[in-house]
């Protein structure tokens, strides 16, 4: 399984980029990090871009579930 770094911006995908590096270690399919509600980056562990993309879009949804009490599609 590969490693994408997902950037955001507005809480929208802006870049999936493939990670060449293994450094990056984390329990779980994904990590990520926000700034009240504002995603920043996530890396997430996927077969393929369409994969890491679909994994970002639940990101999305849980950060508005848990930081603002709604899903926003």
């Amino acid at each position: 399984m590969n490693k994408y770094k997902i950037i955001f911006v507005r809480n929208e995908v802006i870049a999936c980029d493939l990670l060449l590096s293994n450094e990056v270690e984390f329990s779980g399919v994904y990590y990520y990090e926000h700034n009240r509600g504002n995603l920043i980056f996530a890396i997430i562990k996927a077969d393929s871009v369409l994969g890491a993309i679909n994994i970002a879009d639940n990101i999305i949804k849980e950060v508005n579930e848990v930081v603002f009490g709604t899903l926003y599609n």
